[in-house]
């Protein structure tokens, strides 16, 4: 019997759905991320609202929209997103329109994405 507990076929469906989406946006085809982000998003998929504030902080097939940004990067964070607090730290020490910049909230942000877990060696 194998100790590594089975995965719901749902939560594989997800990792694929999330796999397609990261791959769109890095093919920058952001007509179908944001196609296959968004019903994802509103099912309250962390990692989806996470995706999909960074899309609207860097205005990634969206304008951006740093009051969007902030809404849906606190809303991952809080289901447990680690990028997502990662991104706001960001977001909150360059500041974007609407949204100044905050070197308290942005030092409260990557430590908490330190805390998470956030494996950020890809982005060093």
């Amino acid at each position: 019997m194998s100790s590594v507990p089975d995965s719901k076929p749902e939560d594989d469906e997800v990792r694929k759905a999330i796999d397609i989406v990261s791959q769109a946006f890095t093919d920058k085809d952001y007509g179908t991320a944001l196609t296959l982000l968004k019903p994802l998003a509103d099912a309250g998929i962390g990692e989806a609202l996470g995706m999909l504030g960074l899309a609207y902080k860097v205005g990634a097939g969206v304008e951006p929209d740093g009051i969007k940004a902030v809404e849906l990067l606190q809303k991952a964070v809080e289901l447990g997103d680690a990028l997502a607090a990662h991104n706001l730290a960001l977001l909150y020490q360059f500041g974007m329109p609407n949204v100044e910049q905050n070197a308290k909230a942005s030092q409260r942000y990557h430590q908490l994405a330190q805390e998470m877990g956030a494996d950020l060696e890809e982005f060093e």
